[in-house]
């Protein structure tokens, strides 16, 4: 019986092929190993026709068509064998064979790269983010973990009531939806001729959503990303609805929080859930000279809570919290004015922001 290292050495010295198509960007290649050394001295001579002739790669569909050329790719010869790169990586579920044919050695294998698993794209949060909604809510904003094919994802979302039955004319139907920049945020309106009174479809069909009701609001499985991917499984969230919201925020019911120490972020209490989007940009700090401070803004407790931490320590001047005044809640009521105002009701529309003084530190 031979000794371990002889089986070994006698395996290294039979000719094979051995395949490489790993995923990590490394690449992809084919390999004749286990030839003797005079037949790599040979190889070594040979220019790139003859290499081609001895190790040859087709795809599956190309030997049922002796006239496609091979798969295109370059040739080396070292210590270890014949290696072939193709030009491009080897394609995923695209059959291949290879074949080496060389002064009575022949090898043949047929070959396929395994799909990557790629993790579907998810919802991963939905705002407004509390518990419940008004009854004249006028948006709702989807964001996914990673780019989205915009194409007919209005299609997608549905509003389902409390029997499972898809509600009406629920939402604006937005060819290809309304996207961020980044595709990564779907905003959904509500059909604003039924949260707004007194116009023909909500006369006709009534609100979308009745205060005490529960709803889902449905993402089905088949929306996909960018790449194709799609869900596989649906996305659903429970939305309970309350009095529908009829008064517009007041500034003076905003609470500053100063940070206390220069490191610290500074805290706005809200006075009611806002629109998640519009906090993004329509809150800012100003020094006192005016100017914007540089800083990472953050939104939380249910939209009620604006937070800030400043690009450079706070200093013992003067500051200021400044809100655009057409920053709204979630039924679309400004700071300035209501969205769903009466034929005799004024409006008190201004373009100037209300900006709140602050100290820093004590």
């Amino acid at each position: 019986m031979l000794p371990a290292w002889a089986v070994a050495a006698a395996l290294a010295a039979t000719p094979a092929l051995r395949i490489e198509t790993p995923h990590d960007g490394r690449p992809h290649r084919v390999s004749v190993v286990g030839l003797d050394a005079a037949v790599r001295s040979r190889l070594s001579a040979f220019g790139s026709v003859d290499l081609a002739r001895a190790l040859v790669v087709h795809t599956d569909a190309a030997r049922s068509h002796p006239g496609m050329p091979a798969v295109a790719g370059s040739y080396t010869v070292d210590g270890e064998g014949l290696h072939f790169a193709p030009r491009f990586p080897f394609v995923a579920g695209l059959g291949y064979h290879a074949r080496f044919d060389l002064d009575g050695t022949r090898l043949e294998r047929r070959f396929a790269v395994a799909p990557v698993a790629v993790e579907p794209p998810r919802v991963t949060a939905l705002h407004p983010s509390g518990p419940s909604l008004p009854a004249n809510a006028l948006r709702l904003y989807l964001h996914f973990s990673r780019p989205m094919n915009a194409h007919g994802s209005h299609r997608h979302v549905r509003l389902l009531d409390e029997d499972g039955r898809e509600v009406p004319l629920a939402f604006v139907e937005v060819v290809n939806g309304l996207w961020d920049p980044g595709q990564t945020r779907l905003t959904v309106l509500f059909h604003p001729g039924r949260v707004k009174r007194g116009v023909a479809p909500g006369e006709g069909l009534g609100p979308v959503l009745r205060e005490g009701r529960q709803y889902r609001l449905v993402v089905d499985a088949a929306m996909a990303d960018a790449a194709g991917t799609a869900l596989g499984t649906p996305y659903e969230h429970a939305l309970a609805v309350v009095a529908a919201d009829r008064a517009a925020p007041r500034a003076s019911d905003v609470r500053v929080s100063g940070p206390g120490t220069s490191d610290a972020p500074l805290a706005v209490d809200l006075p009611e859930p806002l629109d998640h989007a519009l906090l993004q940009r329509w809150i800012w700090v100003e020094d006192a000279r005016g100017q914007r401070v540089e800083g990472v803004p953050t939104v939380s407790e249910d939209e009620t809570r604006w937070s800030f931490a400043p690009a450079m320590a706070w200093t013992s001047q003067p500051y200021s919290v400044c809100l655009h005044p057409a920053l709204e809640d979630r039924a679309g009521n400004r700071f300035d004015r209501l969205f769903d105002r009466g034929a005799g009701e004024r409006t008190h529309a201004t373009a100037r922001p209300v900006c709140l003084p602050w100290s820093a530190l004590p």
